[in-house]
């Protein structure tokens, strides 16, 4: 599956891999909030590192899922944390970053997991993975 989402204690993350659609990744973002699994006081995690869209995909797209993401994320704490492994991930996660944060969203973008988690304030817990 190219866009899954799964529970790793109170973190909520969603793995891009491959191709997929914006639509793919909204639903999957919906999905994963719908859950009943979800878990209370949740943090996001975003992980486009084995994305092969990502690079391709316009700017207007971004924006598109990035303010999809913005209505929901009272949910996660009002942040995303984007994990990243290039360059132009990185470039891009920061167009999504300036697109979201004057919502009142914190985005920021890393290339280790284990940042990532300080700067949400989590710990890696139990894993449940659903596509």
């Amino acid at each position: 599956m190219p866009v899954r989402y799964s529970f790793e204690g109170r973190l909520f993350r969603i793995n891009l891999e491959g191709h997929y659609s914006p639509q793919e990744m909204m639903e999957t973002l919906e999905a994963g909030l719908a859950d009943s699994l979800f878990p209370a006081d949740a943090r996001f995690l975003l992980d486009v590192r084995e994305s092969e869209d990502l690079a391709q995909r316009p700017a207007e797209q971004i924006r598109m899922i990035a303010e999809f993401f913005a209505q929901r994320a009272e949910r996660v704490g009002n942040a995303c944390a984007m994990l990243t492994k290039s360059p132009v991930q990185y470039g891009l996660a920061r167009v999504a970053a300036a697109a979201i944060e004057v919502l009142g969203v914190r985005v920021e973008a890393f290339s280790s997991l284990d940042e990532a988690l300080a700067w949400l304030g989590l710990d890696v817990e139990s894993k449940q993975e659903h596509s």
